[in-house]
């Protein structure tokens, strides 16, 4: 029993291993096995052989070949395998995998290092050395088109580090020199207070949407109670007052929790977006990219909540993902591509507001940017909706059929519109088959939300009704129905259902 558990260890140990391998793209691996072959950092040769079979098996690191067995053998020891040299070398080399990680994400943080640099400096006395590199790092930081957190808190530090090292190094002899000194320590403390604000109400907005997902009200009260607490509208006015650096993105950053917070009141959303539109230029890539979707989010979440037809933030919303499309705000520094929950957002949005020639321009334009994997089913779904839209229904199921639904993330869209497809063609039969297997689905699919369980659940049962209305022996009331949609705060393909309803109702009316 005891042995199992030791090789249990091991294949878990290799398996975190590989977690990183995966991650690196083929010039990473070559910089890593540059760093294994430095002698500073590793000097074992055998690590690097080892590295070096299992590297022969990128990206498929599941081959049943790779195994502690055949790379010991490979390592070339010449004696029998051995479990604990084998949990040895893979434990160097994972650790050793960890610090490349931690190396190649402190060099991409040029700032940071500069700060460590003089940190270190001071600690030893170099004034001459500390001196330059305090420049060299501030024109770093001047040069940034941007303001954020990150350069708050290293404007601070490099301010303290400043005057903390000069208390040291330099004789008083003038007064003017201490006020000199002291603008220092002012000019740090304001730039901690940049810092503290962002984050805070960073964080306090992220807390608000996570507690509203699973209905954590007691968090609400805690996320009043710190605003009250640290009173951020007269801190806002303080750092304007004093011209303090960051106080336009601490206002769109307030701005944005109390729209969520007060979301009842339309008077916050539109401060959110005329702070947002203002200032976005002079925003980073992640605070755009952020706070953007934050404000899409608002549009998406008050279209849900609302019984009734608001067109208002049907239009705000597709402003707003011109805007993202437009400036690439969808990108990240880690990620490129368009994030496929986007993407069809985007789609199924430009769609209901009949934009369907820039619908077309977006597929041809943005569809490259999608990740590889995702790449052509979700093309295939593009083209089935906009010729769905176009009542170009035997194109749009020739794109359908493309799609292997299974692995397809968008199943659910799918779904829905083979049964909009059926009923637009009058394939009732058909259409009534399509909505009970839909029902069925949502019912056994344990990886919905329940709000989105909720919406397909509310649109399947109206589907069937709609259907009904059809069937001369279970004949659907019209105005019964319509009223249900109309009453119902969640449920997918209102305005499409709405509309089939008033069709037929108009249709009625000129037959009596």
């Amino acid at each position: 029993m005891l042995i199992i558990v030791q090789i249990n260890l091991v294949i878990v140990l290799e398996c975190a291993f590989l977690e990183i391998l995966e991650s690196l793209t083929r010039d990473e691996l070559k910089s890593f096995r540059r760093f294994l072959l430095s002698p500073y950092f590793n000097r074992s040769e055998k690590v690097v052989k080892l590295y070096d079979n299992i590297i022969k098996f990128y990206p498929n690191f599941d081959n049943p070949k790779l195994s502690k067995e055949f790379l010991h053998k490979k390592i070339g020891t010449g004696l029998a395998y051995n479990e604990i040299t084998m949990r040895r070398l893979l434990f160097d080399l994972q650790k050793l995998s960890e610090k490349f990680m931690a190396q190649t994400h402190f060099e991409r943080k040029t700032a940071d290092a500069g700060i460590f640099l003089i940190e270190e400096l001071a600690g030893r006395g170099s004034s001459k050395m500390f001196d330059r590199n305090m420049k060299e790092t501030s024109r770093l930081l001047d040069s940034m088109q941007y303001i954020d957190s990150d350069l708050c808190l290293n404007r601070f530090r490099l301010k303290t580090d400043d005057f903390y090292f000069g208390m040291i190094k330099d004789k008083i002899t003038k007064k003017n020199f201490v006020t000199t000194e002291a603008s220092k320590l002012i000019s740090g403390i304001t730039y901690l207070i940049s810092f503290f604000m962002l984050e805070a109400i960073k964080h306090n907005d992220t807390l608000l949407t996570y507690s509203r997902t699973f209905n954590i009200k007691y968090n609400e009260k805690f996320i009043n109670q710190f605003i009250k607490l640290f009173d951020f509208q007269r801190l806002e006015i303080f750092m304007r007052a004093n011209k303090m650096i960051g106080s336009h993105i601490i206002e769109v950053y307030l701005n944005t929790l109390k729209a969520f917070l007060y979301f009842d009141n339309d008077f916050y959303y539109k401060q959110l977006r005329n702070s947002l539109y203002k200032y976005q230029e002079s925003l980073s890539l992640t605070d755009n990219h952020f706070l953007f979707g934050r404000l899409a989010g608002y549009c998406i979440t008050k279209n849900m909540n609302s019984a009734k037809q608001d067109t208002y933030y049907d239009s705000e919303l597709f402003s707003i993902y011109k805007i993202i499309v437009e400036k690439k705000y969808f990108e990240t520094e880690a990620n490129k591509y368009v994030p496929v929950d986007l993407y069809r957002n985007i789609l199924i949005q430009s769609a209901k507001m009949n934009e369907l020639g820039w619908m077309e321009q977006f597929i041809q334009d943005y569809s490259r940017l999608l990740h590889p994997n995702r790449k052509k089913e979700i093309i295939s779904y593009s083209y089935a909706l906009l010729n769905f839209e176009r009542r170009a229904y035997d194109e749009s199921l020739k794109y359908l059929s493309k799609i292997n639904t299974e692995e397809f993330s968008y199943h659910l869209d799918i779904r829905n519109m083979y049964f909009k497809i059926y009923y637009e063609t009058e394939n009732y039969e058909a259409a009534l088959s399509a909505a009970f297997a839909h029902k069925k689905y949502v019912k056994e699919n344990l990886m919905l939300s329940d709000s989105r369980r909720q919406a397909q659940e509310n649109f399947t049962r109206a589907a069937i009704k709609l259907v009904n209305y059809h069937n001369s022996r279970t004949k659907t009331d019209l105005t019964s129905l319509r009223l249900q949609i109309q009453k119902s705060k969640n449920i997918e393909n209102r305005g499409w259902l709405l509309c089939k309803i008033s069709s037929l109702d108009k249709s009625l009316r000129r037959a009596i």
